[in-house]
């Protein structure tokens, strides 16, 4: 009976030790290759999408009851030449969606990130429930610039950009209600948090304010662009 313990301990000693000397692979990963919002220098021709959604909720004042669906946010990378990279951005709620997409210049120097871009979004909305027959078209301009730090698998990306109204005009059936030409639109400012969830997998949660006069989801309430309203936005997406 000794014997048999002694031999079962040096057995399991010689496969606890070989197991020891086994190397163990080390960790690689480093977020900016996985990143969307932190600024880095994106692989040539490479393509990388997210997909998320965005919970608004609008001034009392400009919007008696608070929207309850989120919006649908599709947002896209692909990389080119020179530091380069095209981004695009879809936003939808079904009445209301907004195409955008522009370059963005990146610099990168150890664990800190800059990127400058300029977007041009298309407007599309239109309402035909409930009775109404409206519709709204019009393009916006949304020049931007990105500052960001990076952990190993934790990235922060602080985003700011200025919003001019190009164009926007909003129908009833046929009858032409709003029409603005190009005017200063307010801006945004956002943080973006990017978090390293399974193998290589990020997660984004953004805290977004919109300090705006005319706010693209509500095109339908007919606004006069009389004042700004600050528009908090919470923000979350998956990188596929």
């Amino acid at each position: 009976m000794i014997r048999s313990t002694l031999l079962f301990l040096l057995f399991a000693a010689g496969v606890i030790t070989s197991q020891a000397r086994v190397p163990v692979r080390a960790d690689t990963f480093d977020i900016a290759t996985g990143s969307l919002r932190f600024p880095h220098l994106c692989q040539q021709w490479g393509f990388r999408v997210s997909a998320g959604l965005s919970m608004v909720r609008p001034p009392k004042d400009l919007l008696e009851n608070a929207i309850q669906a989120p919006l649908v946010n599709i947002h896209a990378t692909f990389g080119l030449p020179w530091k380069l990279s095209l981004e695009g951005d879809l936003t939808t709620i079904l009445v209301s969606n907004q195409l955008a997409l522009g370059p963005q210049l990146s610099f990168c120097h150890a664990n800190y990130g800059v990127k400058l871009g300029w977007d041009l979004g298309f407007l599309y909305g239109r309402l035909k429930q409930f009775g109404f027959n409206n519709s709204t078209q019009g393009w916006i301009s949304y020049p931007n610039i990105s500052i960001g730090y990076k952990l190993k698998t934790m990235a922060f990306t602080l985003k700011g950009e200025g919003i001019s109204l190009l164009k926007v005009s909003t129908k009833s059936g046929e009858n032409e209600v709003t029409r603005s030409k190009k005017m200063f639109n307010g801006g945004t400012l956002a943080l973006y948090i990017e978090q390293r969830i399974h193998k290589n997998k990020l997660f984004v949660i953004g805290l977004k304010d919109n300090y705006v006069k005319y706010y693209w989801p509500t095109w339908m309430l007919f606004s006069t662009f009389n004042r700004f309203y600050h528009i908090p936005e919470l923000y979350f997406s998956w990188i596929l």
